[in-house]
């Protein structure tokens, strides 16, 4: 939202900027000797390549779908991640025992909430559009059981969150770098920024520079938070939160930009968050059985 008060409209370089803000973060933590980062092998190496791939291509199917449907179709379908993600840890056998129907039952509200939340023209779109978002939808489930994987130990790795952020930084910002050279959006980004410097606007580049490096630490917080939440949670709890925030997304920018929500808006937000509570609390009820049944066990 802030980017857009600058009306700097370049997804790609924004994303290299988060990139560029987790290497500054992590730098700093090593150079602060708060940090010292993990010896990888080549074999280690290899495969967070392979990752930081998907997380780019993830992001560039995102936004090229865009292009093809509306906006709220498109927060619709990525709503539904939470369902891909079951489906993958199935397969995957990353989630071996399976999950209640109590579960099932808590992911109802959670996906259907946020397409009220967002309801709007869901009719504006192409076959070719649909489809990149469904592809978008199940990489971004893929990426999220991944990264879990990663964090608890899965594919030889296990590590800290740091790791894995001081790792995959460098390699996200080369990639997202170098599509934003490739489609044109760093020589488009350089004609607005030289728009700027012009007798009419004083303040010249100076408020979208500072823009960009609270945009880059925040980044890099948040970056922090998700994965040392992913690592000491499961993939699902991580699409389910990301679905509420959707939803508080949606609140806070009508807060900002003084937008009124409508009654089926705020029915939306509501039931997505009633949601995730009930997801929650399954969760936690579940967990806590299991530690009481291995209990009576020892005993």
């Amino acid at each position: 939202m802030v980017l857009q008060w600058h009306q700097f409209g370049f997804p790609w370089l924004v994303t290299a900027v988060h990139s560029l803000g987790g290497i500054i973060g992590m730098r700093l933590l090593v150079a602060t000797g708060h940090f010292k980062p993990m010896h990888l092998d080549r074999q280690q190496k290899r495969l967070l390549w392979i990752f930081s791939t998907l997380y780019t291509v993830n992001i560039a199917v995102s936004n090229v779908s865009l292009h093809y449907v509306s906006v709220p179709l498109h927060q619709v379908v990525r709503g539904t991640v939470p369902v891909f993600t079951v489906l993958i840890s199935l397969i995957w056998r990353t989630a071996p025992q399976g999950y209640s129907w109590r579960v099932y039952a808590s992911l109802v509200p959670v996906v259907v909430g946020v397409g009220l939340a967002t309801y709007g023209d869901y009719y504006s779109f192409t076959i070719v559009g649909f489809l990149l978002t469904l592809l978008g939808t199940v990489l971004a489930a893929t990426k999220t059981v991944v990264t879990n994987t990663i964090l608890v130990g899965g594919y030889r790795l296990k590590l800290p969150a740091l790791d894995l952020l001081y790792q995959l930084s460098p390699l996200a910002f080369v990639q997202t770098i170098t599509w934003a050279a490739v489609n044109g959006e760093l020589s488009a980004a350089w004609a607005f920024v030289r728009s700027l410097q012009s007798d009419s606007n004083p303040d010249g580049v100076y408020p979208l520079v500072m823009a960009l490096i609270g945009n880059g630490a925040i980044a890099f917080l948040l970056n922090i938070a998700s994965f040392t939440a992913s690592k000491n949670t499961s993939a699902l709890a991580m699409t389910v939160t990301g679905n509420v925030k959707v939803v508080l997304a949606v609140v806070l920018g009508c807060a900002m930009f003084s937008i009124t929500l409508s009654r089926l808006s705020t029915f939306g937000i509501v039931l997505t968050l009633a949601g995730g509570a009930a997801y929650s609390a399954v969760r936690l009820n579940e967990a806590q059985r299991i530690k009481d049944q291995a209990s009576k066990s020892i005993v």
